[in-house]
């Protein structure tokens, strides 16, 4: 099972080269699907780090069974949290879009920090999405944390939106 990691510095601007790395991290290994949903939840994730726990963080990806396992690490012990922001926002909707793009994440904490972890199909496996549905939550949707997923070993929150 392939993997490889990198560590970053806690700079936006190293935000495209998780991406980079993610990237040749998929074409040394030969595979291919991973285009839309990897990278926006390593952006969201690497974008979270450098922004939020303002340390260098390490981005660790491993490839199992048609699966792709991102992983996060930085120094904060400060955990993700959904944001409650009005629909004309700008930000607050990432750990949503990982949600979203991911078939499980989580957070796992260490005395040196946090590691965010997501598992990631193939594009294939994404569900259609229809756009106008998005237009539809507004400022007084509720977010329900659902029970704690088991994926792969790890345990994750699954967040989804009240209706």
């Amino acid at each position: 099972m392939p993997e490889a990691s990198l560590t970053l510095p806690a700079a936006l601007s190293s935000v495209s080269q998780a991406r980079n790395f993610l990237r040749h991290a998929l074409a040394d290994w030969a595979v291919e699907g991973f285009e839309l949903a990897a990278p926006q939840v390593l952006t969201e994730l690497a974008t979270n780090a450098a922004l939020h726990a303002r340390s260098a963080y390490t981005v660790h990806l491993q490839l199992d069974d048609g699966h792709l396992l991102v992983e996060v690490s930085d120094s904060s012990q400060m955990m993700p949290q959904q944001r409650h922001y009005g629909t004309g926002a700008t930000t607050g909707r990432g750990i949503a879009l990982v949600e979203a793009l991911s078939e499980a994440w989580g957070v796992e904490s260490s005395p040196t920090g946090k590691t965010v972890w997501c598992r990631v199909g193939s594009d294939d496996a994404l569900p259609d999405f229809d756009l106008d549905d998005a237009d539809e939550i507004d400022d007084d949707d509720d977010v329900i944390a659902h029970a704690p997923a088991t994926t792969g070993g790890r345990t994750g929150v699954s967040l989804a939106f009240a209706a």
